[in-house]
């Protein structure tokens, strides 16, 4: 049976609070779009979960942002560069899928903004610094490097 993914909320009311806030301020849009990015990197990272183990991944909501939990979840290094990657994956794909939309319908700002917002989340999230997925993913090659 498949269990459906558990959300584990840290701060609830910080976590609504700052959204309200942000997002009544944001006449851009510009949190929107990040918000959808940053949704659309965890959901890379959850159904690479989901191909790996065969269930739904945990999920923590804090005022920090989204995450899977993974503490004691025992992986080989394979999976956890497949896990790691997912998510800017997902990100600089969703990228080039714009672009390459845009290209044949006609370029706008709105497509502009989602575009770089990805590379930006998914590029960043490529950096070799600890809790970034960049950090994970070296950590996997030395271990595959080193069998």
């Amino acid at each position: 049976m498949q269990r459906r993914p558990k959300i584990t909320w840290r701060r609830p009311l910080a976590v609504l609070f700052g959204l309200t806030v942000l997002l009544a301020l944001d006449g851009s849009g510009l949190v929107r779009v990040g918000l959808g990015c940053a949704i659309l990197h965890e959901s890379g990272h959850a159904l690479a979960y989901r191909a790996l183990w065969g269930h739904w991944p945990e999920l923590e909501v804090s005022p920090f942002g989204i995450c899977l939990r993974l503490r004691g979840l025992p992986m080989t290094a394979r999976q956890e560069l497949l896990l790691a990657a997912a998510g800017p994956l997902a990100n600089l794909l969703a990228c080039a899928a714009v672009l390459l939309f845009m290209r044949g319908a006609g370029y706008s700002y709105g497509g502009y903004w989602f575009a770089c917002c990805n590379l930006l989340v998914g590029g960043s999230n490529l950096l070799p610094l600890p809790g970034l997925d960049g950090w994970r993913i070296a950590g996997a090659l030395h271990g595959l490097r080193r069998t």
